[in-house]
């Protein structure tokens, strides 16, 4: 319990820009966790919609049959 009232005691006395950029790296990191958590929290809402409906209609016809799809034209 002592370290724990030292170690409170020492960030308090730090001085103010000190403590702002000790402080920072916990705080980006904290930033960078809520934005994943929502980003899969946005996912997960999705994707299982999109796959059911995908099983539901089953295989794509046309496939593979677009202009973009065609192979390349031969050189000759």
């Amino acid at each position: 319990m002592d370290r724990i009232r030292e170690l409170i005691d020492w960030l308090q006395a730090l001085p103010a820009d000190f403590a702002f950029l000790l402080a920072l790296p916990f705080v980006v990191g904290a930033a960078g966790l809520a934005a994943e958590w929502v980003r899969r929290r946005g996912e997960g809402s999705r994707k299982p919609r999109v796959a059911a409906a995908a099983l539901r209609k089953g295989p794509i016809r046309g496939a593979g049959t677009g202009p973009r799809c065609a192979p390349p034209a031969s050189p000759h």
